[in-house]
């Protein structure tokens, strides 16, 4: 399985971590190449950023690209991998 990794920031770069030792830099609103699952699965740098809201993992990359990926908002079956989440999660952020 595959997936891609977009940069959900509007100004400056986000560096990522990934499990083999490699570092994956996106600028504000790219989009990764496709990266095997295994690169972000149990990654604890990922899941930060996830909870954060500053990346978006899609893990129903389709060769088509992510636009058609995204349009199609299908319900995988997990695979053990971090859960995708779509609600905003605000915590205690004075104006």
């Amino acid at each position: 399985m595959v997936v891609r990794i977009r940069s959900l920031l509007v100004s400056g770069p986000v560096v990522i971590p990934l499990n083999t030792g490699s570092v994956l830099r996106l600028s504000p609103g790219e989009v990764s190449d496709e990266l095997p699952d295994v690169e972000v699965a149990d990654n604890a740098k990922v899941g930060k950023l996830l909870r954060q809201r500053v990346i978006e993992v899609d893990t129903d990359a389709a060769p088509g690209g992510p636009a058609e990926a995204e349009a199609g908002g299908g319900e995988g079956e997990g695979g053990g991998s971090e859960p995708r989440t779509r609600a905003r999660k605000r915590t205690g952020s004075a104006g």
